[in-house]
C-alpha cells in the first residue's frame, strides 16, 4: 500500500485501509474503488490522506466487491467510541509519509547541485574562465521556481544535513530567491540575489582552516581571522567580472555583515536589503548543515533568526523567511503538550509552526492502532513542545 493525498486520488484507485474520521467512524471501507464523487466528499470531510493499493498489490489482489457508499459526517454531539487500547508490546511503526514540499524538484536539485560543483571545482583563484556558467544556472533556478503556482504562498520543508558548500550554496540561492519574490523585488534584483548566492562562499575553497561543524568563535584567534577572510577572497576573485553586477559583488563581499556592526569581514552596518536577504538564508543554512557553526535542528536555527529580527536584519525580511520555512519539517518526530508522540505529515500553508501530524504513540508510550491525524490549525489545544531525536 502507499499513502497519497486526496488531491492525488484517481478514478479506479483502490482503498487499502478503512478511511476513518477522528472519532473512528468509517467513511470508506477497505477495497472501495475510488470515484470522483468520493474524492469531493473526502475533501468536504477534511480528510487529507488515504492509503491505496499500489500497482503490484492490485495485480495480486482478487477482484474487489462493489464500493460502499460514502457515509455522511456523523453528529459530532455524540460521544465518540474510545479506540482499542494498544498492546504493551512494541508494534510495528507505520510508514512515515513523505509528503514533503521542496523548492526545487528532487531531480532538478540534484542536477543543479552537480552543475555548481563542476563549475566551482574547476575554478582556480583569480582564474575565472568558466565561472560565468553560474549565471545560466541562476537563471535556470529562477525559471524552475517560477513554474510553480503560488510559489511564495507555500511552506517548504528543509532538513538539517552534513556540511557541503555546493549544496549549501544551492540552498541559500533557492530560499533567497523565494524571499526576493515574496518581497516584490524586481526580476533583475532577484536574479542578482540568485547568482550571488551561488558563489557567495567561493572563498571557502581557499581556506585551510577546518570549518565543518565547527563554531568558529571557539577556534584559535588566527584561525578565526583566517576564516573571516573568505568573503574577501571570494570578492577579490570576481571583482573584475563584467557579467556580475555591482549589487551581486556587494552581496558576495558583505553577506556576513550585520546591521548592528557585529558581522565581518569589515564590521560595517551599510548592508543592503539584497545582502540581508542572502545573509538571513546563509545564517540559517550554516546552522543546519554546520558550516562555521555547530550544527543544530531546524527549529533551533529558525529561533536564532527570529531572535535577531530588527537587530541583524530588517524585520520584514525575517518575517518573509519565517513564512516560507517549516519549523518542523516532514518526517520530524515531535512530542505534544498531551505527551503523545507524533510524526509530521504535511505543512499548513501560511502556518509554518502548525503542521498536520500523525499520532503514533499515546502519552504512555503505547502504539496507536488507528491512523490518528491531528491538524494543528484545527485543533488549537495541541501544541508541539519538543522535537524528538
Amino acid at each position: 500500500m502507499k499513502l497519497v493525498t486526496v488531491e492525488d486520488l484517481k478514478d479506479g484507485d483502490i482503498i487499502a485501509n478503512d478511511v476513518m474520521l477522528e472519532d473512528y467512524t468509517v467513511v470508506l471501507t477497505k477495497g472501495t474503488v475510488i470515484k470522483a464523487a468520493y474524492v469531493e466528499k473526502l475533501k468536504e470531510l477534511d480528510i487529507f490522506t488515504v492509503y491505496i493499493e499500489d500497482a503490484q498489490e492490485i495485480s495480486e489482489t482478487p477482484a474487489q466487491e462493489e464500493p460502499k457508499t460514502l457515509k455522511a459526517k456523523p453528529d459530532t454531539t455524540k460521544t465518540p467510541e474510545a479506540p482499542v487500547p494498544s498492546s504493551p508490546k512494541k508494534m510495528k511503526q507505520h510508514k512515515i509519509p513523505m509528503e514533503k514540499v521542496t523548492i526545487l524538484r528532487d531531480e532538478v536539485e540534484e542536477q543543479v547541485k552537480n552543475k555548481i560543483k563542476d563549475i566551482l571545482e574547476l575554478h582556480i583563484y583569480q582564474q575565472t574562465e568558466g565561472l560565468q556558467q553560474i549565471a545560466d544556472t541562476a537563471q535556470n533556478i529562477m525559471s524552475d521556481i517560477l513554474e510553480e503556482d503560488e510559489v511564495v504562498e507555500k511552506v517548504y520543508d528543509v532538513r538539517e544535513r552534513s556540511a557541503d558548500i555546493y549544496e549549501h550554496s544551492l540552498q541559500v540561492c533557492t530560499i533567497a530567491t523565494l524571499i526576493g519574490l515574496k518581497l516584490g523585488l524586481t526580476q533583475k534584483q532577484v536574479y542578482d540575489i540568485s547568482v550571488a548566492s551561488l558563489i557567495h562562499d567561493l572563498g571557502l575553497r581557499y581556506l585551510v582552516v577546518r570549518y565543518e561543524n565547527q563554531d568558529i568563535n571557539l577556534l584559535p584567534a588566527k584561525d578565526q581571522e583566517e576564516y573571516k577572510k573568505h568573503p574577501i577572497y571570494a570578492y577579490t576573485a570576481i571583482k573584475s567580472e563584467t557579467w556580475l553586477s555591482d549589487n551581486a559583488k556587494e552581496i558576495i563581499l558583505n553577506h556576513h555583515e550585520k546591521k548592528d556592526k557585529s558581522g565581518y569581514p569589515l564590521g560595517n552596518d551599510l548592508v543592503s536589503r539584497m545582502t540581508q536577504i542572502v545573509g538571513v538564508c546563509d545564517e540559517f543554512d550554516e546552522l543546519i548543515c554546520g558550516i562555521g557553526k555547530a550544527r543544530v535542528r531546524v527549529h533551533e536555527a529558525i529561533n536564532n533568526i527570529r531572535n535577531y529580527s530588527g537587530i541583524w536584519y530588517d524585520a520584514d525580511i525575517v518575517s518573509a523567511f519565517l513564512q516560507l520555512i517549516a519549523v518542523y519539517p516532514f518526517g520530524s518526530k515531535v512530542r505534544t503538550n498531551r505527551g503523545e508522540l507524533g510524526i509530521v505529515m504535511r505543512q499548513n500553508p501560511h502556518f509554518p509552526e502548525r503542521p498536520v501530524i500523525r499520532i503514533v504513540e499515546d502519552k504512555y508510550g503505547q502504539a496507536i492502532h488507528a491512523e490518528l491525524i491531528v491538524d494543528l490549525i484545527k485543533d488549537t489545544t495541541v501544541v508541539i513542545q519538543e522535537v524528538v531525536k
